[in-house]
């Protein structure tokens, strides 16, 4: 695994230039600043990402739909589900933190919100001109494929709208590579992804005909196999897939000129109590990343916000129970009738629902603040 990952200058020729993605991203980028009521030198922070980055809440989600219940009925889905409804999240308050730094240098910040809820990472990447011209170079030096895919189902399929608009079929990484060919000067990066990676394979591994297809006798067995190099979906296994493409994100940002600092996060384990044994898989995926970044495989002005050991710290059962309350929704009660109702497909009881256990896996308002203090450290601010 490289930082480039076969992101070079032939990814440049490829897409022309990116005039039309330059144009679309300066034109934000003016507005943006604009919004602002900006002065001094204008500088950017850009977060990738999936639900984390966006912000998300399962109730917040749930309660738009009653509130908004016209405008959803109409498909009006800008007003159903208004981006601005959603938290800021620790992006939200990041960039806030970081804008005053900046001010302070006299120059003015505006953050590019590219996250998508329920983005993968190779939908963060995307199948347009620019996945399309990596995918053919690491093709010619025999590289594994990245499994990419179409971009921000959310927006382009569903029609909710995101906290920065990237254009129909636009990916993440092409909307930022606009940015940069537009001449941003971009100050911080971070990116979130995998969560859904995960929950995918999570969801293949609980789906009898694929065990039987690939011999597998137990959920457990297939999710540890998938995860490891001997998975047989992506090569080298989930985890590699996963890291790699954070790896080619990274190193598609510096063949683009990008050489600040970026911020990866960690994962941590909303479903500890409920899956067992599945801590130990994820504390798995914070050592294999933790390990590309200390060996510089994903190259150099690289670091890792990891939640996990406050989120999931634990004594024992009871106590990481304790934190998984404090820093998640997965004991929401909202949250587990609307999952439970929507299991079972008829309304259940407030007591029915207590008994389901599981809610909703994003961080409540504490946990996207604490994630925000380990992106500040990480970014020494």
């Amino acid at each position: 695994m490289s930082a480039m990952n076969g992101a070079a200058a032939s990814v440049r020729r490829a897409l022309g230039g990116g005039m039309a993605l330059a144009l679309l991203a300066s034109a934000v980028f003016a507005s943006g600043a604009s919004a602002h009521k900006a002065s001094g030198t204008p500088t950017a922070y850009v977060a990738f990402g999936d639900s984390i980055s966006f912000g998300y809440k399962e109730e917040t989600f749930d309660i738009n739909q009653v509130v908004n219940k016209t405008a959803c009925e109409k498909f009006e889905q800008s007003a159903c589900e208004p981006a601005s409804s959603f938290e800021p999240g620790f992006v939200g308050d990041f960039g806030k933190k970081l804008a005053s730094e900046e001010k302070g240098k006299g120059d003015a910040l505006t953050t590019f919100n590219l996250g998508c809820p329920g983005e993968t990472s190779g939908g963060l990447i995307g199948n347009g001109p620019l996945g399309s011209a990596i995918e053919a170079e690491r093709t010619a030096k025999d590289e594994a494929s990245l499994h990419l895919s179409a971009p921000c189902g959310y927006h382009n399929v569903d029609g909710f709208p995101l906290k920065t608009e990237l254009g129909s079929g636009v990916s993440e990484l092409e909307y930022a590579v606009g940015l940069l060919e537009s001449g941003v000067d971009v100050k911080a990066v971070t990116i979130n992804i995998g969560s859904n990676d995960e929950l995918a394979s999570v969801a293949q591994c609980k789906n009898p005909a694929y065990d039987a297809e690939q011999g597998f006798t137990s959920f457990t067995q297939c999710l540890v196999t998938e995860a490891g190099p001997g998975g047989h979906e992506y090569p080298g296994g989930l985890f590699n897939h996963i890291i790699t493409n954070m790896g080619v994100t990274i190193g598609t940002l510096r063949a683009y000129g990008y050489t600040g600092p970026v911020v990866l996060l960690g994962f941590y384990n909303p479903d500890a109590i409920i899956l067992s044994g599945s801590d130990a898989l994820q504390q798995e995926l914070n050592g294999a990343l933790e390990a590309a970044v200390g060996a510089k495989e994903l190259g150099e002005g690289v670091s890792v916000a990891n939640p996990f050991p406050y989120f999931n710290y634990k004594k024992n059962s009871a106590h990481e129970a304790e934190h998984l309350q404090k820093y998640t929704e997965i004991y929401n009660e909202n949250d587990k009738k609307v999952n439970l109702e929507k299991l079972v497909g008829h309304s259940v009881s407030a007591e029915e629902a207590s008994k389901y256990p599981e809610g909703d896996i994003h961080p409540t308002a504490a946990g996207y603040a604490k994630i925000a203090q380990l992106v500040n450290k990480a970014f020494g601010i």
